[in-house]
C-alpha cells in the first residue's frame, strides 16, 4: 500500500519522464527541420548552376568560375582542320575586344588577379570573323608573292602558318586572344613580367599559350608569346603537366 510520500515520489517520476519524452521529441523536430532547410538550400545551389556547369567549378582565389563541356572547351581550328558548321559564337564585348561571352569570367578573372600581382595586362585582339579572316589571309598571300620568289600555290600555304583562311582560324571561335603589356606594349611580351605570370599562372583560370615554340611542328603555326587560348582549368592544368599543346592534347584524348 503506497503512502503519501510514495504516491508523490511515483508522480514525481512521471512528470520527470513526460519533460523528459517533451524535450527529446523537440530535439527530433529541430533536427529534422534543420536537415530540410540544409537539403533545400543544396538543392537550389545546384539548380541554379544547371546550363553552363557541368561538373565541380574551379575557384580561383575565392572566386568561383563556370566549366563547361569538352564540346566547348576542346574546339580545335587549324589549318588543317575546319571550324563545324554547327558551332555558334555567342559574342560579348570586354575592353573594346569581342571575345566569346563564356570565356569572360575567367579572362577578367585573370586580369584581376594579375593587376593585384603589379602584372598589368591589355587585351590587344579577339574574336575575328569569316571574311575578316579570309581577306587578312589573302593580303597575306600577296605580301608573299611581292616579296619575290613565291608562287601563288607556295604563298598561300606559307600564309597558313601566320594567317589562317576564313573557317580555319581559331579566332572565328571568340575563345582566343591576344594579349600585351599595359606598361611595355612595344616590346617583346615573351620578355616581360606579364608574360611571365601569365606563364606561371594562366591555367588556372583554364588558359594555355596557344603557339609555344617548341610545338610549331604540332601547331602548324609561328610561335607566338601572345595568344592564349582558353580550353577549361582541368584541361590546361593537364596539358600542363603532359607538356602538350591543344593539337596533340586532341590527339590524346580521342585515343583514351
Amino acid at each position: 500500500m503506497h503512502t503519501r510520500k510514495g504516491w508523490k515520489h511515483t508522480d514525481d517520476m512521471k512528470r520527470l519522464r513526460i519533460i523528459m519524452v517533451s524535450v527529446a521529441a523537440a530535439a527530433i523536430v529541430f533536427i529534422a527541420a534543420a536537415g530540410v532547410v540544409i537539403w533545400m538550400m543544396l538543392q537550389g545551389n545546384l539548380q541554379s548552376g544547371q546550363g553552363t556547369v557541368q561538373s565541380n567549378p574551379a575557384q580561383t582565389s575565392g572566386a568561383v568560375l563556370p566549366v563547361y563541356d569538352d564540346s566547348f572547351n576542346l574546339v580545335l581550328v587549324n589549318k588543317n582542320r575546319q571550324l563545324k558548321s554547327d558551332f555558334s559564337v555567342q559574342l560579348t564585348e570586354f575592353r573594346g575586344v569581342q571575345i566569346e561571352e563564356r570565356i569572360l569570367p575567367a579572362l577578367e578573372k585573370m586580369l584581376e588577379d594579375a593587376k593585384r600581382d603589379g602584372c598589368l595586362i591589355n587585351i590587344t585582339g579577339g574574336y575575328v570573323d569569316k571574311e575578316t579572316q579570309q581577306s587578312q589571309y589573302e593580303q597575306e598571300v600577296q605580301r608573299l608573292m611581292d616579296s619575290g620568289g613565291y608562287t601563288r600555290i607556295r604563298a598561300q600555304e606559307d600564309a597558313k602558318a601566320t594567317v589562317q583562311p576564313g573557317d580555319y582560324s581559331e579566332l572565328q571561335t571568340g575563345m582566343a586572344v591576344q594579349l600585351a603589356s599595359a606598361e611595355n606594349p612595344d616590346v617583346d611580351f615573351g620578355t616581360t613580367k606579364e608574360f611571365r605570370w601569365l606563364e606561371k599562372n594562366s591555367i588556372r583560370y583554364g588558359f594555355i599559350q596557344r603557339y609555344p615554340l617548341s610545338k610549331t611542328t604540332a601547331t602548324g603555326h609561328i610561335a607566338s608569346n601572345t595568344q592564349f587560348r582558353y580550353v577549361g582549368t582541368e584541361h590546361a592544368t593537364k596539358m600542363r603537366s603532359l607538356g602538350m599543346c591543344l593539337e596533340e592534347y586532341d590527339t590524346y584524348v580521342r585515343n583514351r
